[in-house]
This record gives C-alpha cells, sequence and structure tokens, in this order.
C-alpha cells in the first residue's frame, strides 16, 4: 500500500516539474528579447535600404519615404510589446501563483477522482487466511479441492465418477498408491470396464516402478481381451508380455498395433523398435529355430534376397562428438510415404565402420518389407539419447535413391548434425 503512494507522488512531482518552467519563466525577459529581436530587423532593412540607395535602385526621396515608413513600424511594435507586458504582469507573480495552484489541485483532483471511481481495495495487501476461508476472494488450492473430494466420497462412497476423478488427480499428483485405491473402488461399483482396467494396472505398476508382473498383467490381459482393438490395451499388453519373456506374444500385440497408430511418426517408430528388439530377444533365445527357419527360406525360394549391402562409417570431424558406448541405427526405408524402417539394426559407435544387410529380416512390420520396394532411401545416425526418434544435436548421414537389387556395396557417411 505505501509503495503504491509514494510511486504516485512521485508521478505527480514528475509532470510537476515539467510545467514549472513553462508557469515560473520571467515574461519580463521574454518582453525584451522581442524588443531587441523587433530593432535588430529594423536595422538590418536600414542597412538594405541605403545600398538600394547606393546602388541607384532608390532615388534620396524614396529612400527617405521608406525609412520614415520603417521607423513608425518599429516604433508600433515597441509600444505594442509594452501594452501587452502592462497587461500580462510586471513580474513573475502570475506564473508563480499558477504553480501554487496547479501543485495543489492537480493532486487533490486526482487523489479525489481515484477515490471515487477507482479501486483502492485493490491495492491493499489481502489476507491469506481471508482468501482461503472466503471462496470469492482466492480459489482453493489442488489439495483443498481434494480434501473437500474425500469428504464427499466418505458420505457417498458409491459415486463412481468421483473415485475416478480422484484417481486421475492422485495420478497427476505422482500419488500412485492413492490413485491404485481410488481405481479399485472405481471397479468395485462398475465392475470390469477397460479403462478401470487399464488405470488401476497404470497405477499399480507406476507404484511399483514400472513392474507390470502379478496384478497390472492380470488387469492388463482382461482389458486386452475386452477390447482387442484398444490402442492402449495393445500397447500394455505387449510390454507385459515383454517382461514376463514371451516375446513372440509381445510381437504379435505391437503388430496389431501398428496400423492403428500409422499417423503418429514418434509412436509407430517406438514400436518399431520394440518390435525389432523382441525379435532379436526370439532370435538369441533360439538360435537353432532361427537356422532352421532361415534354411527352409533359402530351399524355398532360389532367387537371391532383396536388400542393400551398406557400409557405415563416421566422419573424422565428428569423431570429438561422440562416446564410444553411444547408440547407432542404421535404416532403410520408403521415398514416399510413411517414414517407419522398411528395415533396421541398432549397433554402437565403437563398432563404426562396419558393413551389413539391410533386408527383410530387418523388417518392422509384415507388410512393411524391403523386398517390397524397388528404390529406398538408407541412411545412419548416431543417437546420443538411445532412442529411435531423432533428437536435435543427433549426428546423421543419408544416401537415397537405391536401388534394392543392385549388389553393391552403399557407403553411408555420418557427416551432419540433425538441427
Amino acid at each position: 500500500m505505501m509503495l503504491f503512494w509514494i510511486i504516485t507522488a512521485a508521478m505527480i512531482l514528475v509532470a510537476l516539474a515539467l510545467l514549472a518552467p513553462s508557469l515560473l519563466r520571467n515574461r519580463q525577459s521574454n518582453t525584451l528579447d522581442r524588443d531587441q529581436q523587433n530593432v535588430v530587423i529594423a536595422r538590418e532593412r536600414l542597412v538594405e535600404l541605403e545600398s538600394e540607395r547606393d546602388r541607384g535602385s532608390l532615388s534620396q526621396e524614396q529612400f527617405e519615404q521608406a525609412r520614415n515608413e520603417l521607423e513608425r513600424s518599429l516604433l508600433q511594435d515597441l509600444d505594442q510589446t509594452v501594452e501587452e507586458h502592462a497587461v500580462a504582469a510586471p513580474s513573475g507573480k502570475g506564473g508563480a501563483m499558477a504553480m501554487i495552484v496547479v501543485a495543489l489541485f492537480v493532486p487533490a483532483l486526482t487523489l479525489g477522482l481515484y477515490t471515487f471511481l477507482g479501486t483502492p481495495e485493490l491495492v491493499a495487501p489481502r489476507n491469506p487466511a481471508l482468501s482461503s476461508a472466503h471462496g470469492e476472494q482466492g480459489l482453493p488450492s489442488v489439495e483443498q479441492m481434494m480434501g473437500k473430494l474425500v469428504e464427499r466420497l466418505k458420505q457417498n462412497p458409491d459415486d463412481s465418477e468421483g473415485w475416478y476423478l480422484l484417481g486421475r488427480t492422485s495420478m497427476a499428483l505422482k500419488d500412485y498408491a492413492g490413485a491404485a485405491t481410488a481405481f479399485q473402488n472405481v471397479h468395485k461399483l462398475v465392475g470390469d470396464e477397460p479403462a478401470v482396467l487399464l488405470a488401476w494396472a497404470d497405477a499399480l505398476a507406476m507404484h511399483a516402478q514400472g513392474n507390470m508382473l502379478g496384478k497390472p498383467a492380470e488387469l492388463i490381459r482382461k482389458a486386452v481381451q475386452l477390447v482387442p482393438q484398444d490402442t492402449t490395451a495393445l500397447w500394455l499388453a505387449g510390454m507385459v508380455e515383454e517382461q514376463h519373456e514371451n516375446f513372440p506374444l509381445a510381437i504379435s500385440y505391437w503388430e496389431r498395433l501398428a496400423p492403428l497408430i500409422a499417423d503418429d511418426a514418434q509412436a509407430s517408430e517406438r514400436i518399431a523398435l520394440l518390435i525389432s528388439r523382441a525379435r532379436e530377444r526370439v532370435r538369441l533365445d533360439s538360435p537353432g529355430v532361427t537356422a532352421v527357419a532361415t534354411a527352409t527360406s533359402v530351399e524355398q525360394s532360389a532367387a537371391p534376397a532383396r536388400g542393400v549391402s551398406v557400409r557405415v562409417a563416421l566422419a573424422p570431424e565428428l569423431s570429438e562428438r561422440v562416446t564410444p558406448d553411444d547408440t547407432v541405427f542404421i535404416y532403410a526405408r520408403a521415398l514416399q510415404g510413411p517414414k517407419m524402417p522398411l528395415a533396421a539394426a541398432r549397433h554402437q559407435v565403437k563398432e563404426l565402420p562396419l558393413e551389413l544387410v539391410l533386408d527383410d529380416s530387418g523388417a518392422m512390420l509384415p507388410n512393411m518389407k524391403i523386398s517390397n520396394f524397388e528404390q529406398v532411401l538408407v541412411g545412419a545416425r548416431v543417437s546420443r539419447a538411445g532412442g529411435p526418434i531423432p533428437q536435435s544435436g543427433d549426428l546423421q548421414g543419408e544416401v537415397a535413391p537405391v536401388n534394392v537389387t543392385a549388389q553393391t556395396v552403399v557407403d553411408i557417411v555420418i557427416n551432419k548434425i540433425v538441427p
């Protein structure tokens, strides 16, 4: 409050300081200055008349007549100035009086109008206790609203919407245990609703630091049976089976999910990476099966496998920007359409330079294979964060177009920085 009035007073003083020079200026000095200017102008004109007389432009009679008119004009100007000065103020008392009136009247008028028309109560500091006690002076906090919701649920425990709202709010506040209890109460009231099952499972898994084994897995499996095309259910079902090391089933869930999220580039790349990782685990866990499958495919097809052989290297000038353990993604994708890789492989910087073949064995989806295309784009990217989605600062190199049927090795040099 005090700071506001100090600022107001300072602004009024500045305004008065700007007006003071005009109000307090000595009018007599202004009058004398004007008289001097008139005299100077008259003298200059007289010099001109004399010059014209000497050149013969004016006769003596014309010169005398012009000089007499100049003298009469000068006398009239001086006489008028004296009269104006007498009417105005022979001293600076009038300006001083005006200054006093302004100094008293302007602050009084300003403060009076503000008190009458303004809202001075907004300047005064509000009492926090009053703000909490009166809703019109301050909104309640989230904790206060949750407290009221809990009290309402104690009085009406069959309010399923209230319990669900409490669960979502608790999740936002990272109170996962409280959220799990709230969603459990919702389940008791509404039964096996897929959204409730997934929310309950999510809260339990978050409370267990991401562990989906046990009750979360049971809830997610039940939800995906009820809504087999739900994107959240399919995503979480794949995560459950991955944690149970049931990789073929996890792949099947994610392959069902992939076309449903094709419009989301980031989600599609994430699912593609999960599928690739799960397939790699299948190959590592069942080398015999992989060998049999490979032999069978060779026997069934006499034609050579369609793919692209690539040689990947890092530009020497960028070597200081990476570490040996940084992830390198090597990929092939269609020249047009979705940016989901047709084939991909994951390695580390310490393995560079390296050679490999991008073919259908590295396909992300069954219906998106490199063998279905005549030309593709091939590239390699160093990810400092280790994620499949390009980030600013990643290092990258790409070559396009590349013929899939060509037998030559394509050199990919990682020589650009992702903006």
